[in-house]
């Protein structure tokens, strides 16, 4: 819940968007939140604010049937998470102010889920042959135009992305890269 990571700029672009809305629900996976309403007091100030601001968006919305929220405790569930949705249809939203690099969309995009990412940093370097959507993160209509864009275009995106990835961005290939520098 790092103001940086723009969480609540989705939020609010998720319920700005009748077509998006009308499509689709919003997962947001947060660790050690499982009640968002009542896990508000566990966390430190910074969070304790985004946090609000993402439980009054969705209040005032009206959208709270549309919204989840998934305490991820560990990378296996995360890898289990991504999995599940992937086969769903799903998209990865990364909607952050700035990314350096950006090893989640990696991780989500070899799971077969459709990066939908900051064009602001790493990512945009990560998926700069397509295989990714890349969003304005300060602007509600380009971040839900994404999301859909990546619903609409799910089967394309997700096997352009995985093998972006593969080729890319995989430790052997990371690996191997290294080498031929140090070579």
């Amino acid at each position: 819940l790092d103001k940086k990571k723009n969480v609540d700029g989705l939020v609010a672009a998720f319920s700005k968007s009748k077509a998006l809305r009308n499509t689709a629900s919003l997962v947001l996976c947060i660790r050690g939140v499982d009640d968002p309403k009542s896990d508000i007091n566990n966390l430190a100030n910074e969070e304790k604010k985004v946090l609000g601001n993402i439980i009054d968006t969705i209040d005032s919305s009206g959208m709270s049937s549309q919204v989840y929220f998934l305490n991820i405790s560990s990378q296996f569930e995360l890898a289990a998470t991504y999995r599940y949705f992937a086969r769903r249809g799903s998209v990865f939203a990364l909607t952050s102010l700035y990314e350096p690099f950006g090893l989640a969309p990696i991780e989500a995009a070899a799971t077969g889920l459709v990066p939908v990412v900051t064009k602001n940093g790493g990512p945009a370097d990560i998926f700069s042959d397509g295989s990714g959507i890349l969003i304005d993160p300060i602007c509600s209509k380009s971040i839900a135009n994404g999301l859909i864009e990546g619903l609409n275009r799910h089967s394309e995106l997700s096997n352009a992305a995985a093998k972006r990835v593969n080729e890319k961005f995989s430790w052997s290939k990371t690996a191997e890269s290294y080498i031929a520098t140090i070579d």
